[in-house]
């Protein structure tokens, strides 16, 4: 399970990814490396032994949300399970982060079963099935075009979205 608000430790790098799990350098590599994080942990001052805190403060200050979050997702990645539930993974990060991290997202879903919750409706277009909540019930469900087609809920969300990311774009 990979959530919005990941919890990092007063660990090493290498022990908020592994977190209990056996895993040598070449694993932690491995992983670091599809999350988009190996490069960044390189220029770190001691590598995957790297301290993740300052003082008292045990969130994790010296990564940006950004690497918070491919963290989280090398750890998830670590455990090789055959189910990923994803909780707006990419929320309150970048765009070029979050791009990073769904691409690795939909690459995951082509081999495991990837469960994706997210208020960012262009991260779900390319689900098998979208399931769309309302109170606490799902209220629709089907493919992307299928849902835009019947002009419901999800496809005036979506559509509300695209306009506005168009409009903040200036497009």
């Amino acid at each position: 399970v990979v959530f919005q608000d990941f919890q990092l430790f007063a660990f090493s790098l290498r022990e908020n990814i592994a977190f209990g799990e056996q895993a040598d350098d070449k694993e932690l590599e491995r992983v670091l490396k599809l999350a988009g994080l190996w490069e960044d942990a390189q220029k770190l001052p001691n590598g995957l032994d790297t301290m993740l805190y300052k003082s008292f403060d045990e969130n994790g200050t010296d990564l940006s949300g950004g690497q918070r979050q491919r963290l989280a997702l090398a750890r998830a990645l670590l455990h090789n399970s055959d189910i990923y539930i994803f909780d707006e993974a990419t929320s309150n990060i970048d765009i070029e982060s979050e791009n990073d991290i769904m691409e690795q997202i939909i690459k995951l879903a082509k081999a495991k079963t990837v469960i994706l919750i997210s208020h960012r409706l262009a991260n779900v277009v390319n689900a098998d099935n979208i399931y769309v909540m309302q109170d606490g019930n799902i209220i629709e469900s089907g493919a992307h075009t299928e849902l835009l087609k019947n002009n419901s809920v999800y496809a005036n969300l979506y559509n509300s979205q695209i306009q506005l990311e168009n409009y903040t774009k200036g497009v």
